[in-house]
């Protein structure tokens, strides 16, 4: 037999979500080496695993891989160079993933999980499709469950902005539920992926979902809870990204008193980071994923993209905190697609460097606001930040 035979066997004896599995495999070396010491009486077996033993034979792992095969559905385990290599530092990490799409999304660096209710207001419909269309634009790979509601939202968004989303599944791969995203199944399939621990035809039952919200949470950097009640499947979620060590991130309420916003509080006042723009989840992944994320161009005529820039990472440190240095800049570009703000510190930038202090003086911008223009110009490809907190234009 092969050794993807049996993973499969183990994942259907063991069930899913099995920390019991990964010890094994650790212990004797390789699945087959656990099938063999299962087979041997040498691992002592539950009843459910034991009734599990007699069902997962080599046949019945033979007949997944040949229903796969038929449907262009993946089979992914430890072993294999595409399976997330995210989800391998989790707890319990599925024995085997079914995919079906595009596997290069499974280990993109920047991947944000959007989870939330089913049944959302409008406001937190709105604001979880946007921000996942803005993220997705400048290449975040969204990472959502497929339902009703929030989920959708999430997946759509990050289609609309032509960008990439990962589906987990409660169901086989094969299964399209629910029905109302049936419009988006083969739209996500070429632009994006499905994964689920649960083999081919496997129906959306409801034990189903709680677990695979564990996978959500483990090939994500972070957790974007858009609206969700206390004790909903999402904060399941969210509670798993804590145990995994991702970051949680939360859209304040547009009604402190708004019951489907009771989860999103919680979190909120346990210092989860509130979300009030896409620029707040930024933030958090600029500095070291700055290699991966894609300035959206305001122009043709003038961007270019982070890391291109000429000399900019020659330049020492400004010793004082004020930059005298004249520069003669004349690029030619087009500000009509900036804010009257971001038109100000453009202009100043123009005549030479500026410290983030000097520019707060000399625009009369708050702080905050101006590190948030600051930000958005520095995605957009007009600003470059360096080193001692000076900006300067891109050239």
């Amino acid at each position: 037999m092969t050794e993807k035979q049996y993973w499969i066997m183990l994942a259907g004896i063991f069930g899913p979500a099995s920390h019991e599995l990964r010890e094994l495999i650790h212990r004797y070396g390789g699945p087959a080496e656990v099938y063999r010491a299962a087979w041997e009486a040498k691992i002592p077996l539950k009843p459910y695993e034991q009734k599990q033993f007699s069902i997962w034979t080599k046949e019945k792992a033979e007949s997944v891989i040949e229903e796969c095969e038929k449907k262009d559905i993946f089979i992914l385990t430890p072993d294999d160079e595409d399976y997330p290599s995210k989800l391998k530092t989790i707890y319990d990490p599925p024995a085997v993933l079914y995919a079906y799409g595009d596997l290069s999304c499974l280990n993109d660096e920047l991947t944000l999980g959007v989870v939330g209710t089913r049944y959302p207001s409008a406001y937190g419909r709105t604001a979880s499709g946007k921000i996942s269309a803005e993220l997705a634009k400048i290449g975040f790979t969204i990472v959502s469950g497929f339902a009703s509601g929030i989920d959708s939202a999430a997946h759509r968004g990050a289609l609309s902005a032509g960008g990439k989303t990962v589906a987990v599944l409660g169901c086989g791969v094969d299964v399209i539920y629910p029905k109302d995203n049936e419009d988006i199944y083969e739209v996500i399939a070429e632009n994006g992926v499905f994964i689920s621990e649960y083999p081919p035809g496997t129906p959306p039952l409801g034990k189903n979902f709680p677990l695979r919200n564990r996978i959500i949470s483990g090939i994500s950097l972070g957790i974007f809870v858009a609206e969700a009640p206390l004790h909903s499947g999402a904060l399941i979620t969210a509670e798993s990204a804590i145990e995994q060590e991702r970051d949680v991130f939360c859209l304040p309420p547009h009604d402190i008193f708004d019951r489907n916003f009771e989860g999103v509080v919680k979190y909120l006042r346990d210092g989860a980071f509130p979300v009030f723009s896409h620029l707040d989840i930024i933030y958090e992944y600029c500095t070291n994923y700055s290699h991966r994320l894609s300035p959206v161009k305001p122009s043709d005529e003038f961007s270019s993209p982070r890391g291109t820039e000429t000399g900019s990472a020659e330049k020492e440190p400004k010793k004082s905190r004020k930059s005298t240095v004249k520069k003669e800049k004349t690029p030619k570009f087009d500000l009509s697609s900036l804010s009257a703000t971001q038109k100000t510190i453009v202009k100043l930038l123009l005549k030479h460097d500026h410290h983030v202090d000097e520019l707060c003086e000399k625009s009369g911008i708050d702080m905050p606001d101006l590190l948030t223009e600051l930000t958005d110009l520095e995605i957009s490809g007009f600003v470059a930040s360096l080193p001692g907190n000076i900006y300067t234009l891109r050239s």
